[in-house]
């Protein structure tokens, strides 16, 4: 038989891969929570803390008096421009 050359094994010849880079985590938001006659500082829907039913919102308007007292916590923001 004739001399064959060999094939290195797969990867003898290159450098070895590095793990891609994790990004770099984002520090949580603060959740938006504000007491019931205040502007909503942005447009979406509005869960009292307490209980009760969501409302929606818009940016500017005051938040309805929630049914057992106590504030409202932003759920849902509006996914628009206007609503920022």
């Amino acid at each position: 038989m004739a001399n064959k050359a060999t094939k290195p094994a797969s990867g003898a010849g290159k450098p070895a891969a590095r793990p891609a880079a994790k990004p770099a985590a984002r520090p949580a938001a603060k959740p938006v929570v504000v007491n019931p006659g205040t502007p909503a500082p942005k447009s979406g829907q509005y869960l009292p803390v307490k209980g009760g039913p969501e409302v929606t919102v818009p940016k500017g308007h005051r938040i309805p008096p929630t049914p057992k007292g106590g504030p409202s916590k932003l759920v849902d923001p509006t996914k628009n421009k206007s609503g920022k």
